[in-house]
């Protein structure tokens, strides 16, 4: 058996129960791409080499100096938004890219109060799931998490 994890950035409900705490996963290569980029702390390659899961809250993007250009309250809100219109995948695994644009994008007909996000799909399309990596074998992926 092997563990597959996305290839490029992604969010996920920390777990069926937390469906509020979201999550978001950035490989390896994404990493390195945002450090050259200056949208998060170099160092955190040192630390997490083989890629970095973290909560999608202002104090954790603070602390890894994470800059999408958007704030994770606003892709929380979003994936609040479409998770409640059945918009996203059963696995709640959503391609960061998709979440982030439409999390930019000014909503049509959304509740008041809520910003952005919302209308920028079209009638019962759902988003995407991220590309998925082949697979490594549980051990290497737990020894990894340490």
């Amino acid at each position: 058996m092997k563990i597959s994890t996305p290839s490029k950035r992604a969010y996920y409900p920390a777990s069926t129960y937390e469906q509020d705490q979201l999550l978001c996963w950035i490989p390896e290569e994404e990493l390195q791409r945002m450090v050259r980029s200056g949208q998060i702390a170099p160092d955190v390659l040192d630390d997490y080499p083989d890629g970095l899961e973290v909560e999608v809250s202002q104090a954790a993007f603070d602390e890894f100096e994470i800059d999408l250009g958007i704030s994770p309250e606003a892709i929380r809100q979003a994936y609040a938004y479409h998770r409640a219109r059945k918009a996203l995948p059963e696995s709640g695994v959503v391609d960061g890219a998709t979440l982030e644009r439409v999390a930019q994008e000014p909503q049509r007909g959304a509740p008041e109060g809520f910003v952005k996000g919302a209308g920028v799909l079209s009638a019962g399309e759902k988003f995407p799931e991220p590309e998925m990596t082949e697979g490594e074998n549980p051990r290497t992926v737990m020894l990894g998490l340490e």
